[in-house]
């Protein structure tokens, strides 16, 4: 049913009656595109109620919007409701997106619009932008850029036509936006949306006021990726290549949306562009907005497509945790949600477009989540998580995306950190000792941690950890680390460092895991090797009149080692334990005294 104390008269006018005479706690946003537009209109309409309540409290910190994803909609639940007499008693102009004004069109925008209270100058934002990063390339300082200076760069020039009109047909019903505010608020008090019944209620409003101001505008593609030219028609019965149509003030929203919850950036090396848009299933509205906030600060620098995926999730995980983790307050009702990705933002949507010089074209649609495995319950649990997420930018960050080897290890970690893929993953570490190994006389690769390997089994899947608990397994993977990554760091730093480098022990591993008889035969090869060079070069040592135990000595494996990992084959299979022993085994065993440079080659 409608809000009741709006009456839809024959003369086209929406009225309030009445004073307070119901409280609106409840919103509903349906989600008609399955895009990231579905996000923009959600926290647009946030925003906008988040200042009618600041304005009906008089103090921000009172004033809040949880946004909550119910499948076909999202819910926007008021802190606290909305009283009627609110609406018509406001003070000044409701203004939560600025024009964006230029050299070029300055002259045509109103007088009011052609200062800083209603616009920005793209120009003085470029200026400034470029200040900055002139002076941290110096080392100096300069005032912190704009943070919403991509959003400006990506709607100039393409899209600043449209998003400048759908701004100044909202200032030009800056005295009625009351009974504008009314349309939008009866709108998403039911669900499903009675969006032909907001045009016709639009249409008599506008003209009883005489505003000559269209009910439905272009969908930018900018906010709607599924909408820019094309054969977009729910219904096939024709062809054309125009662009799509929506309800004005659902456009405006997701304009103001666009600043509200999402990041978009050009991609490394080319003028393409990903936006992403937080995707939340339980979110305040001023949690988002901290969140949000500090997000943005660790993406400012341009990234490769796949890069950009992986890092985004990653440090928005980040900075969610490192919210919650500021009191004790925030860290209880992360505990009360849980798992991170099921009861609080579940990744993001994304779009990624493709330049064509004087246009762009929407390439891919996209769901970035966010680790699933991430499920805080403590302060002490969320330092560990952090730590984790440190190791997994450290990974990712290291490659370079031109080359064919590391965006193969990228797709694999991306489908891994999104799709809480655990086979992925050991994709990804079956894949990674050969770019390690490739790496010598260069800069090390950035090694996962065993501590990592441990806590995601632990998290993903359980009964695997009866594997990396075994002693055996562990001697095992001692010993192909000490003959790999090992091997090849103090080759590196000791010319007479005594033992030699098995560079496709990994690879070889991998080839013969999916057969038992295989992968017992090549591992048992290469256990037999690795105790005669021990034996081999204790016995030389002896020879020099050096005593055990000797620099760089390395433990032997026993009888005892060869048949527990047996053991664990027959009941865990040789793929599952070949994965493990190659993610393990390649792996750093992180010690607290230990230097950065030591992290790349620590030793049990």
């Amino acid at each position: 049913m409608p809000i009741s104390g709006v009456v839809r008269r024959p003369n086209l006018i929406l009225e309030v009656i009445g004073v307070s005479v119901i409280d609106l706690h409840k919103l509903y946003i349906d989600k008609t595109n399955q895009t990231f537009a579905d996000g923009l209109l959600a926290y647009g309409m946030a925003r906008v109620v988040w200042e009618l309540l600041d304005d009906q409290t008089g103090n921000q910190s009172q004033a809040d919007v949880t946004l909550i994803d119910k499948g076909s909609y999202f819910e926007l639940r008021l802190h606290p409701t909305l009283v009627e007499a609110t609406i018509p008693n406001r003070k000044h102009v409701l203004w939560p997106a600025n024009i964006i004004r230029t050299l070029k069109n300055i002259d045509e925008l109103p007088s009011e619009l052609q200062t800083d209270r209603f616009s920005i100058s793209y120009e003085a934002k470029r200026e400034a932008i470029d200040l900055f990063f002139a002076a941290k390339k110096k080392g100096g300082d300069a005032p912190p850029p704009d943070p919403h200076w991509d959003i400006y760069r990506a709607i100039n020039p393409a899209s600043l036509p449209g998003y400048n009109g759908l701004l100044l047909d909202w200032w030009t019903i800056r005295e009625a936006q009351p009974e504008a505010l009314w349309i939008l608020l009866n709108l998403f008090s039911q669900t499903p949306n009675d969006i032909d019944g907001a045009m016709e209620e639009w249409r008599r409003l506008d003209k009883t006021h005489g505003w000559g101001i269209k009910p439905d505008a272009t969908c930018q593609q900018l906010y709607n990726p599924d909408q820019g030219k094309g054969q977009n028609k729910t219904k096939a019965n024709g062809l054309s290549i125009g662009n799509t149509s929506q309800f004005w003030l659902l456009e405006w929203l997701k304009a103001v949306g666009f600043y509200e919850v999402a990041l978009t950036r050009q991609v490394r090396g080319a003028k393409d562009r990903k936006t992403f848009v937080v995707a939340p299933r339980e979110l305040s509205y001023s949690e988002h907005r901290e969140i949000m906030s500090s997000f943005r600060n660790t993406m400012q620098v341009s990234e490769s497509a796949t890069k950009f995926d992986i890092l985004a999730a990653v440090r928005y995980t980040q900075a969610l945790l490192g919210y919650f983790g500021e009191s004790t307050t925030r860290m209880a009702s992360l505990k009360r949600r849980g798992n991170v990705k099921k009861r609080v933002v579940a990744g993001f949507q994304t779009a990624f477009y493709k330049d064509l010089g004087n246009a762009v074209a929407t390439m891919n649609v996209a769901f970035i989540g966010l680790p699933g495995w991430v499920e805080a319950a403590s302060v002490e649990s969320i330092g560990i998580y952090q730590g984790l997420l440190k190791e997994l930018e450290q990974v990712t960050y290291q490659f370079d995306e031109s080359h064919s080897d590391a965006f193969n290890l990228l797709q694999h970690l991306r489908n891994f950190v999104s799709g809480d893929d655990l086979s992925a993953f050991f994709r990804f570490t079956n894949a990674y000792p050969a770019y390690v190994m490739s790496r010598r006389g260069g800069r090390s690769a950035f090694l996962f941690s065993t501590s990592f390997i441990e806590r995601l089994i632990m998290e993903t899947e359980k009964k695997l950890t009866e594997i990396l608990q075994s002693q055996g397994f562990r001697n095992i993977a001692y010993a192909i680390r000490q003959s790999t990554v090992i091997a090849q760091y103090w080759s590196t730093k000791e010319k007479t460092y005594p033992y030699d480098i098995r560079y496709g022990l990994g690879q070889e591993l991998a080839r013969k895991a999916r057969h038992k008889t295989d992968f017992v035969a090549v591992l048992s090869d290469f256990l037999q090797k690795y105790d005669a060079e021990n034996a081999q070069i204790l016995e030389r040592m002896e020879k020099r009149g050096i005593k055990a135990p000797f620099r760089f000595q390395r433990k032997s494996i026993e009888t005892s080692d060869i048949e527990e990992i047996v053991w664990l084959i027959e009941r865990h299979g040789s793929q599952a334990v070949a994965n493990l022993l190659i993610a393990y085994g390649y792996a750093r065993v992180p010690r607290e005294d230990e230097t950065p440079e030591e992290l790349e080659a620590t030793q049990e």
